[in-house]
């Protein structure tokens, strides 16, 4: 986020353009020299003819210098002048000049001493629009400082008086600020809560560039999200494209409006830097060399739009190593990242993280193994590391900080206290006298009413000492109550850490699984090597599978193999795991002549899978797996097909050919039959065929959360049959999520197809 996040007015862009026509002449036989510059602002002040004008004028000097030297010695001048007038507005408004002059040259800590003053001239005075900018702007101050709990709590008293002033752009700007703030801290949930808020206020009070900003943070924290946490590749690359449609969007919406201040030119970098990161995942994922072209088109759009802003030069650089790496320029690659290794900017923890990971692909790939171990141990280092316990820390550092505070202002309350306590003795001395008589006529009555009243005082007393025995006694049963409390409460505490301990354990081990499941089935890419013109829909329900699929080639047989193991989860991935290991087998040991059977390779995973779980003990398992195998014979195009419960479909020239497999699974079942049957079709060139799971088929969605069936997936195969193959995977993948909505996946999905 930019250092300082003010929403500029129209009003402002008038008094920007008259100040610059004033003062070019002067600035262009000057050469632009601070001197020069100065020399014409005192003359414009002398030429004020009373002191309202030439105030006046002061103030509109330093709502428009961009120039800090400049603009603290105005404001000192005007600050003479204030404290001669003993007119605290001005003073305000003098303190807020220097808090803004620090602010504009990034030095939050110098800003703090003037926001605090401005907070201590307004609080008498109960001025709410001064005091909430003045919160606002010590929540500015912590984030720039990595305090965060300072943050959210000079930003939530911030907010709470624009609340009551419904002032709508000053609490869209607190949002945003918080949004930036929990996406750096990889709290996405949270980001986009705020983010939505602030879109949907924007959109209602018609802010309609705050809608356009929040836009360009929503982008930037997918981006974080998706490139910091695993997701399947073409999630990934769904939600790549996505982020380059908003900054697309975002970019549109920027240039109609014309604006050009420092806010909209940080806005305007980090819409090229995030729309160039996109385009540079992408291009890795697909390995395209036309989307590494365009990264490097919006990095130096980016490079065009100047910017003094830390993190946004960070990434940038980040950005354009990883390109260098894409095109195989690893030393150059390395050197870039040597450099932002030694950069003092260690609170981006995710950026440094991904400079380790990209040095160590850049040493391996120039053969430094010394090296690149250093880099994996850094990597690991900073992957490890918890947001929430440096979150934690920042917050318990800033109450201690705040208790601090407290306790000075009761002492210098006391003192307050005491100074009016000695001059009202003082005058009570003055009054002794007069009232001598008076009080010696009182003591005496009082006298005698006191010791009428001392036998009623007793009984009282009496009465109070018998109740103070049966409160002691109830205070007892209560402490004792307490302290049985908190040693149940340390137990459930003890209980929920080693429950989190042991789920945060099994998650990493069923997240390293995924990894190694992942290893074991082809990419995207591998199956190109085979089928040039083909895609793969792999969305498991779970981090691991029990959806599988493997391409082969035997002789002049071409083999794609679809299959989906019993179950989802651990169980269906290690059901894929023995199932990926035997047809590699299988396929090895099969002949590559005319030999070659589709139907026998399902017969030979049919007794693979029987002799692997026969009973034992009189205990039958009736695990196993639905499987397509089909086999393209490259010399007369024709297809080989066969199918134990699944299907598959051909699509020519806007119809359909659905291909229908056998009525049993493969392993153990009911009503077996002999033998796997097996077809043979010739295909044109410009077919397609589409072999998938029946996890697309059972999910469930639409207006009446019913599953999605053979026929609408056929309606839309037919739709789509005769586009690009990456652009039938993103048509399907969309078709799914809007059938599902709000619905959960049931079950793992895979879809293939390949165009002969």
């Amino acid at each position: 986020m930019p250092e300082i996040c003010f929403r500029v007015r129209f009003l402002k862009y008038i008094l920007v353009l008259v100040f610059a026509v004033a003062f070019m002449g002067v600035s262009a036989q000057s050469g632009g020299k601070k001197t020069s510059m100065r020399d014409s602002l005192d003359r414009l002040l002398l030429s004020a003819k009373t002191d309202s004008a030439r105030i006046s004028q002061y103030l509109t000097i330093l709502n428009n210098l961009g120039d800090r030297d400049l603009s603290l010695h105005y404001a000192d001048e005007l600050m003479a002048i204030a404290t001669s007038r003993n007119d605290t507005n001005l003073m305000i408004k003098c303190e807020q000049s220097y808090s803004y002059a620090y602010l504009n040259d990034g030095d939050s800590k110098g800003a703090e001493k003037h926001i605090s003053n401005v907070v201590k001239l307004a609080l008498p005075t109960n001025n709410l629009k001064v005091l909430a900018k003045s919160y606002y702007l010590y929540a500015v101050c912590c984030e720039d400082g990595d305090n965060i709990a300072g943050m959210l709590d000079y930003g939530n008293k911030s907010l709470d008086i624009y609340r009551q002033l419904n002032d709508t752009a000053h609490i869209l700007d607190i949002y945003l600020m918080y949004a930036q703030s929990c996406g750096t801290m990889n709290m996405y949930k949270t980001a986009y809560e705020y983010l939505v808020r602030a879109i949907l206020l924007s959109h209602n009070s018609s802010f309609d560039m705050y809608t356009v900003d929040a836009t360009v943070f929503y982008a930037s924290t997918m981006l974080m999200q998706f490139d910091n946490e695993y997701y399947p590749s073409d999630v990934r690359l769904c939600k790549f494209s996505k982020i380059i449609s908003y900054c697309t969007a975002v970019s549109q919406a920027y240039q109609r409006s014309e604006l050009n201040s420092y806010y909209y030119r940080q806005l305007m970098h980090l819409c090229h830097i995030t729309k160039a990161h996109a385009y540079l995942r992408s291009a890795e994922i697909v390995g395209s060399k036309a989307l590494a072209d365009s990264c490097a088109l919006y990095l130096q759009k980016s490079k065009d739009a100047v910017t003094d802003n830390k993190g946004l030069l960070f990434e940038a650089s980040l950005v354009e190593a990883g390109l260098l790496y894409f095109q195989g320029h690893y030393t150059q690659a390395e050197k870039m990242l040597s450099e932002l290794e030694i950069m003092d900017f260690p609170h981006i923890v995710t950026m440094i993280k991904q400079v380790y990971s990209l040095q160590t692909k850049c040493y391996q790939k120039l053969g430094n193994q010394t090296k690149m171990l250093e880099c994996i141990e850094k990597a690991d280092l900073y992957d490890k590391i918890s947001t929430r316990e440096i979150t934690s820390k920042q917050y318990a550092d800033f109450k201690t900080k705040l208790i601090s505070q407290k306790q000075v202002e009761l002492i210098e309350a006391g003192k307050q206290k005491d100074s009016i306590k000695k001059n009202g003795e003082i005058k009570r001395q003055n009054y002794i006298t007069s009232f001598l008589i008076l009080l010696t006529i009182l003591i005496l009555v009082l006298t005698a009413v006191i010791v009428n009243s001392l036998n009623g005082r007793r009984r009282i007393n009496n009465q109070l000492r018998e109740k103070n025995d049966e409160i002691t006694k109830v205070n007892g049963n209560i402490i004792s109550q307490k302290k049985e409390i908190a040693q149940r409460r340390d137990i459930i505490t003890m209980q929920y850490d080693m429950v989190e301990n042991f789920n945060e354990s099994i998650m990493s081990n069923i997240k390293y699984a995924g990894k190694i499941q992942r290893a074991a089935i082809p990419s995207e890419r591998e199956v190109k090597k085979y089928f040039r013109d083909c895609f793969v829909l792999f969305r498991p329900r779970d981090i691991v599978s029990g959806d599988f699929y493997l391409v082969k080639s035997k002789g002049d047989f071409k083999i794609f193999i679809v299959a989906d193991c019993t179950g989802h989860g651990v169980p269906g991935a290690l059901l894929s795991m023995l199932g990926i290991s035997a047809l590699n087998d299988i396929l090895q040991n099969a002949p590559d002549n005319d030999l070659f059977s589709v139907s026998e390779v399902l017969e030979k995973m049919r007794q693979f899978i029987l002799s692997a779980f026969e009973g034992r003990k009189g205990l039958d398992i009736y695990d196993g797996m639905d499987m397509t195998i089909c086999a393209l014979d490259t010399r007369n195009n024709d297809l080989h097909f066969a199918a134990g419960n699944q299907s598959a479909i051909v699509w020519r020239k806007d119809s359909l050919i659905r291909l229908k497999g056998d009525k049993m699974p493969i392993g153990r079942y009911i009503r077996e039959a002999v033998h796997f049957s097996e077809q043979t079709i010739s295909l044109h060139t410009g077919d397609m065929v589409y072999m998938f799971t029946d996890g697309i088929i059972d999910q469930l969605g639409g207006s009446e959360s019913k599953k999605f069936l053979m026929r609408n997936l056929s309606l839309t195969l037919e739709s789509i049959g005769a586009m690009p193959s990456f652009r039938q995977k993103l048509e399907i993948e969309a078709t799914l999520d809007i059938w599902r909505g709000t619905i959960p996946q049931i079950d793992d999905v895979t879809v293939a197809g390949f165009r002969v």
